[in-house]
């Protein structure tokens, strides 16, 4: 049997940066999915643009989903061999 967890509130958008935005968006982002307006605010404090969003998606490591009107990205499994 597989536990889910029923996130309902809104997760906020401070969150810490490591000093490698591309790991610090895949780490949040496998954890729950991410509003555009959290990537761009963690872009911002880290000065990187939003190439950074493209080359991930790009590299299949993230996706794009449209949800009530918000944009969130959300990380992509690894696939098991």
């Amino acid at each position: 049997m597989k536990h889910v967890e029923l996130l309902v509130g809104y997760e906020g958008d401070s969150f810490d940066l490591t000093g490698n935005v591309e790991s610090d968006i895949l780490s949040i982002a496998a954890v729950h999915p991410m509003r555009e307006a959290a990537v761009r605010k963690l872009l911002q404090q880290a000065n990187e643009g939003w190439g950074v969003v493209e080359k991930l998606i790009d590299q299949g490591k993230i996706t794009k989903t449209e949800y009530m009107g918000n944009n969130f990205y959300l990380r992509r499994p690894q696939r098991q061999s």
